[in-house]
């Protein structure tokens, strides 16, 4: 977060007593839930790289940086190194650097004035504006690199599509037709009575199609193709459910690739989980996108319609039918998560499998580095935008600076802030009354 001018006169503060009881708090934390210590200390690096990107272009391109802090609130501790101020807040809500003059409505003193934001070249306030979102996609990069190589990832990638296509069996249903027809665990099913199967969604409407009949089914395992007859018929399992038809659910194996191969697919599953985080964020902020985020709050409290995320590197759903899939995630699928849901998740993932917390930590990075692309102030992209804007009125006008009357922007940001604090206090409120569940 870019920030304007600070008190340059203003001594360094501490607090001890709060100081303590905030590392008293991480150390209880690390005893009591490791990996939620884990996600927040990762959340806390990111937010530091992030203003890190703004506190070094601002510094070489010869700007005053009065501030630069992590958290909000209270100051527990703080030093002076030449003209900026490092230290630590109370709220780990974020971070933010200050720089002197960000725009056209600051008083700085005159003998500052050379050193403003606004007095650099273009070029100097566009490095600066988008610093924080390039430090987000390059971790985003390494972090999407170590899940390919070090620890894999389902099918291999990011891409839900492709690893939809990539599925096996992971579940097999006692007393199935699947059970009856011999079908085992890590078997791949190429076809049903000669139609081709490629997604797990697709077995739905093929056995339905054949139910009651008993159809061959071509398979692969091991790498050699056979044929067996599989009954779609009703079932029940051990437990008394019932099912019907096949009878498997669906396992993407979990797949690492070399570190040339990982490095030339980097770039291209960074490129797919952009364009996912893209469109989740159309989908959003769409009329029914809206629509059904305010029927999620409202409806808070039903806890029969909880939303689930399933970990893609577990086994699957429990196969109970031909296509039974955790479905239920669907209510989560249009909601933004607050820091809490984020915190939560992510520990639960880590528990059940640090690649999938790295691919959460890759996925957030982008996710963040994309809105604060957003050409509104007061995100970073709302820096760029007047930075570009004041650029064409230059070429326009023919003057050598043209500065932008931020005072006419201020509704629209106020605007913007007040849609941001109802999403934060919102997600807040779905993510205390009905958290997502890591499945």
């Amino acid at each position: 977060m870019l920030e304007g001018p600070a008190d340059p006169d203003r001594a360094p503060q501490s607090n001890p007593l709060a100081a303590l009881a905030l590392v008293a708090v991480f150390v209880w934390l690390g005893f009591a839930n490791p990996w939620m210590l884990v996600v927040i200390l990762a959340l806390v690096v990111m937010i530091s790289l992030h203003e890190l990107g703004h506190y070094l272009t601002a510094k070489r391109a010869g700007m005053k940086v009065t501030e630069f802090f992590l958290f909000f609130g209270p100051r527990l501790w703080s030093f002076r190194r030449g003209e900026t101020e490092y230290g630590i807040k109370l709220i780990p809500a974020g971070a933010y650097v200050k720089i002197l003059g960000m725009h056209n409505l600051e008083e700085v003193p005159p003998e500052d004035e050379a050193r403003t934001y606004r007095q650099k070249s273009f070029g100097q306030r566009l490095s600066v504006a988008v610093a924080g979102s390039t430090m987000h996609f390059l971790l985003a990069l390494v972090l999407i690199f170590v899940a390919l190589v070090a620890v894999g990832q389902p099918g291999g990638t990011f891409d839900p599509g492709t690893q939809d296509k990539k599925w096996v069996v992971g579940d097999v249903v006692p007393n199935s037709g699947a059970a009856e027809a011999g079908i085992r665990k890590g078997d791949k099913l190429l076809s049903i009575d000669g139609t081709p199967i490629g997604r797990f969604t697709q077995l739905k409407s093929v056995v339905t199609r054949h139910r009651g009949q008993t159809v061959p089914v071509v398979i692969s395992r091991e790498g050699v193709r056979r044929t067996v007859d599989a009954p779609l018929r009703a079932f029940h399992d051990e437990n008394g459910d019932s099912g019907c038809c096949l009878g498997v659910g669906p396992k993407v194996p979990v797949q690492r690739l070399s570190p040339l191969t990982g490095l030339v697919h980097t770039p291209g599953e960074f490129t797919k989980v952009t364009s996912l985080s893209l469109g989740a964020l159309g989908k959003f902020f769409s009329a029914s996108g809206i629509a059904n985020y305010f029927h999620q709050v409202t409806n808070a409290n039903d806890k029969a319609a909880a939303p689930s995320a399933s970990n893609q590197r577990s086994s699957g759903s429990s196969g109970q039918g031909a296509a039974k899939t955790n479905d239920s995630g669907s209510n989560g699928e249009n909601r933004l998560l607050s820091i809490v849901g984020l915190v939560r998740i992510g520990a639960e993932a880590g528990k059940i499998d640090a690649g999938a917390l790295i691919g959460l930590f890759a996925l957030v990075n982008i996710f963040i580095g994309v809105i604060n692309l957003v050409p509104l102030l007061p995100f970073d992209g709302g820096h760029v935008s007047v930075a570009v804007y004041e650029k064409i009125q230059e070429r326009r006008l023919h003057r050598k600076r043209y500065f932008a009357d931020l005072a006419k922007m201020l509704p629209v940001t106020y605007s913007v802030m007040l849609l941001l604090a109802m999403i934060f206090v919102s997600s807040l409120y779905l993510d205390i009354a009905n958290p997502i569940v890591v499945k």
